[in-house]
């Protein structure tokens, strides 16, 4: 059509002489047409190079099969997590639109938006903002959370068994003759607090003496974790760090000091980002296993939904518990799978 602009519905009935509604219901399948006028109006509709308008139909739709996913960008992790859920809901017949939250379009405008967008369910992916407002914002509709804890009535919950994690990255360094552990803890972070109570946990144990100092969820924040030690002379054997990134920054800064990772101090991250597999960094890791929980997020969530291919989670993969909690809602606990390499061989 060129200079005359986009063909529409319009455009297609004016043509073949028709009116909207039934140019509409032939080029979407709809009842109470003759399979000879909607192969005439196909026809048509294929010369003047007509194209449906996604957007239109959705308004038109009763269900819209859209999952709301609210994520943050910048972490390795949650681009992962955004990953495993386009996977996923592809695999149940469902679509995703996503929501970024940034310095200047906050969690909550974010959902607000998908909700406006007709999506039929929300996903928050390592949400920093209280549950409350999140259901707040959601406007009633199917609310899961991704990688954090919450016990708020109804709220869905898939995340890893990070108390479980954190002891075996305890246990792996002591039972390798290293005692004196640093944890550097991921300030507000979700599940930062899990961390740090299973930490404490298992370095008070036989053959174990752990301290926490404050971190946060970026490189910077293990730069400055060893800063802050290496001044005070007081640098362990062994850190621990509430994620990867906070892993590299702190194995980058005691290069940088002329140490020796894992000879003068060992080093282990959380969550298993490839970044941490390359051979410069061969960083000890906690793996979170990206795709177990993104397909039962999915999988629970357009259960609920009652629409497209999903069905209500049944049986569940090894390593995978499920807690009922209040409000009807369920929780799925994913174990982690600790990866060794070479920061603390």
């Amino acid at each position: 059509m060129g200079s005359q602009g986009r063909v529409t519905i319009s455009t297609v009935a004016r043509r073949a002489g028709r009116s909207i509604s039934t140019v509409s219901a032939a080029l979407n399948g709809g009842p109470g047409v003759s399979e000879a006028t909607r192969g005439e109006i196909l026809a048509i509709a294929h010369e003047l190079g007509y194209v449906a308008d996604p957007a239109a139909r959705l308004l038109r739709a009763r269900r819209t099969g859209v999952i709301g996913v609210s994520y943050m960008p910048g972490q390795a992790f949650q681009v992962a997590l955004v990953d495993g859920l386009y996977a996923a809901a592809a695999r149940h017949s469902h679509t995703l639109s996503l929501a970024a939250a940034t310095p200047r379009h906050g969690e909550r405008q974010g959902v607000e938006e998908l909700v406006r967008g007709r999506c039929e369910g929300i996903v928050v992916v390592d949400s920093r903002i209280g549950v409350t407002e999140l259901t707040q914002a959601s406007g009633g509709l199917p609310l899961l959370a991704l990688c954090r804890e919450s016990r708020a009535p109804g709220v869905d919950i898939v995340r890893s068994d990070d108390a479980h994690g954190v002891t075996a990255l305890v246990d792996h360094l002591v039972s390798g003759g290293r005692s004196d552990l640093v944890y550097v803890d991921g300030a507000d972070a979700p599940s930062s607090d899990i961390r740090v109570a299973a930490f404490r946990r298992a370095a008070a144990g036989p053959g174990a003496a752990g301290r926490v100092v404050p971190g946060g969820d970026d490189e910077a924040a293990g730069v400055a974790a060893v800063e802050g030690l290496a001044r005070a002379g007081d640098l362990p054997q062994a850190l621990l760090c509430f994620n990867d990134h906070v892993a590299i920054g702190a194995v980058l800064e005691l290069r940088r000091r002329g140490l020796r990772v894992p000879e003068d101090v060992a080093v282990a991250g959380f969550d298993g980002i490839a970044l941490a597999g390359l051979s410069a960094l061969d960083l000890t890791t906690v793996r979170q296993e990206v795709d177990v929980i993104t397909e039962l997020a999915v999988r629970h969530l357009a259960g609920r939904l009652a629409c497209g291919t999903g069905a209500p989670v049944t049986g569940l993969p090894p390593g995978v518990r499920r807690e009922e909690r209040a409000g009807g809602a369920s929780a799925f606990i994913v174990l982690p799978r600790l990866v060794v390499r070479g920061s603390t061989a």
